[in-house]
């Protein structure tokens, strides 16, 4: 591994996991080793269609040939459209769209914006949570990422998880002791992706939402992992009833295969910035590739098949998993959609799973699971067959 002229992320570098790949199709990933992988988690959860989906690649290629690259500035054809067309599937039309590439800068922006508006600094976040590794998400950031590095003091202050006993008056205490008039922003991830799987009841929202509308704190959803269509619904937040000021889109945005982000701003941030200066760019903002790749993620999830594809393979997916909770080892399973947790008695390595032929997230008496979505029936049953049998052989 020392041999390398490139470092792998999040791990020391001198046992790092790492395979080779000789190439893609669809929900397959064939080493140079011989094997043939199934993706379970899509990646690192962005490649929600799969690795080389012929419609994300017509889009890209079509822009290509004509504007590869522009202007922040620049008004390309039917960058409005696109824009239109997200904020439709979003069913949030009176909101606007601010252009990253990628997760931690969507949630950068929002940081900022938040901030601005507010000319307050404190932000509130829960400890389960990943919000990006550029500096301002990665002290909203409350998991292992968040320590060793030299973060801004009292930038974030950790409320209570939504199981804990009175989370919402513990919250409510935190408040009062901080005082409104010093927090500018809740970020919550919607539904937590990599650190679990979880999720709050439509009660812990009201109460979140109340505290925001009466202390004046602007509410931050991080749908990064869980956008797009990844856990039953377009979005996370359409589980609930809640009005978030501002929604942090990534990953499945372009499939994984262009870097991009997006965030959703409500109308009241709009307006404010009609007359205040906007003091948020990126070189590559709105890069007309991610805005192509794009686009053909909003063609795929409208498309009748795919509906039906995705319809059938969660209900096969829900299924499973419950019949792999009835193991042994198998302390719990959590699951929106197509993205779930199975907690474990014990650690099983990642290479025990890559082993039988499968790609997924193992970590310390978990595995998370997140399959690209057009994943066929027959697929995603011999997958999780594999997945029963890994789990049954580490029985005790």
């Amino acid at each position: 591994m020392d041999s390398l002229p490139y470092y792998i992320s999040w791990t020391k570098q001198n046992n790092a996991s790492t395979f080779p790949i000789e190439s893609v199709d669809g929900v397959k990933i064939k080493t140079t080793d011989g094997l043939t992988l199934t993706d379970m988690t899509s990646i690192s959860y962005q490649a929600h269609f799969g690795h080389n989906h012929p419609e994300i690649i017509k889009q890209i290629k079509l822009q290509l040939d004509s504007i590869p690259m522009s202007s922040p500035k620049g008004i390309t054809p039917h960058k409005n459209a696109i824009t239109r067309e997200l904020l439709d599937y979003m069913d949030l039309p009176e909101g606007k769209i601010f252009y990253t590439t990628g997760g931690s800068e969507t949630i950068e922006n929002a940081l900022k914006i938040a901030r601005d508006i507010t000319k307050r600094k404190i932000v509130l976040a829960r400890k389960t949570s990943y919000h990006g590794a550029t500096l301002g998400a990665l002290t909203a950031t409350g998991d292992w990422r968040n320590a060793g590095h030299q973060l801004p003091e009292n930038w974030v202050v950790r409320i209570p998880e939504p199981s804990e006993v009175d989370a919402i008056i513990k919250t409510r205490q935190i408040v009062r002791d901080i005082g409104h008039q010093n927090i500018a922003a809740i970020i919550i991830e919607t539904i937590t992706g990599g650190n679990g799987v979880y999720s709050a009841t439509q009660e812990w929202w009201d109460g979140i939402s109340t505290i925001c509308r009466e202390s004046k704190i602007m509410l931050i959803m991080d749908e990064v992992v869980c956008g797009f269509e990844r856990t039953g619904k377009a979005f996370g937040y359409m589980h609930y009833d809640v009005n978030p000021d501002m929604i942090c889109l990534a990953k499945g945005i372009t499939g994984g295969m262009i870097p991009f982000g997006a965030l959703w701003t409500n109308q009241k941030i709009s307006d404010y910035y009609q007359e205040n200066v906007l003091s948020c760019g990126l070189t590559n903002y709105a890069h007309p590739l991610g805005m192509a790749a794009m686009k053909g993620v909003l063609n795929i999830v409208k498309n009748d098949s795919f509906k039906e594809n995705l319809k059938e393979v969660e209900k096969f997916f829900l299924h499973s998993l419950r019949d792999i909770e009835k193991l042994k080892n198998v302390k719990e399973v959590r699951v929106h959609g197509m993205l779930a947790a199975i907690d474990l008695t014990q650690s099983i390595e990642w290479k025990s799973f890559y082993k039988k032929g499968l790609y997924l997230v193992s970590q310390p008496n978990r595995i998370i699971l997140a399959p690209p979505l057009i994943i066929s029936p027959q697929e995603l049953s011999e997958a999780m067959k594999q997945i029963h049998l890994v789990i049954k052989e580490h029985e005790k």
